[in-house]
Formats: structure tokens, C-alpha cells, sequence
């Protein structure tokens, strides 16, 4: 494995991270930088690099949904 494919398994770690930590706190801009950390080496890896320039575009729906499905607790008291 070479230093690339080491820093790419990183990154989609670090993505994956904050993808449930915007959804946790329901950030929407945290959930958008995770997704397209998470799909960017994702596509490197499996050879779909001419589809790079669309990472952003599925990051941004997937963190749209993301919002939209996450409902707040109600607390009681």
C-alpha cells in the first residue's frame, strides 16, 4: 500500500466522521465537507474518476436528506 491509498483510507475515515457528527448536531455544511471527503477517494478507488466533478453535486443531496430526515428530541420534563 502506498502512501496515497494510505492518506485516501484516512481521509474517507475522517469523512465518514463527520458525516454523523453533521447529523448529530444537524449541520448541514459539516454533513456536505464529510460527504464529499467520504465519496471523492471512493471514486479514485474504484476508477470512476471522470465522475469527480459530480462528487460535490451527490454530497450536497445526500446532505440535504440528511437534514431533512433527522428529527429533533423533545425533551419533557
Amino acid at each position: 500500500m502506498n502512501l496515497l491509498n494510505i492518506s485516501f483510507v484516512i481521509l474517507i475515515i475522517a469523512g465518514l466522521l463527520l458525516v454523523v457528527y453533521g447529523l448529530q448536531k444537524k449541520s448541514q455544511l459539516t454533513m456536505l465537507f464529510g460527504g464529499m471527503a467520504f465519496l471523492a477517494p471512493i471514486f479514485y478507488f474504484i476508477g470512476w474518476t471522470p465522475l469527480l466533478p459530480f462528487v460535490a453535486p451527490i454530497a450536497l443531496v445526500i446532505s440535504y436528506l440528511g437534514k431533512k430526515k433527522v428529527k429533533p428530541l423533545k425533551h419533557t420534563l
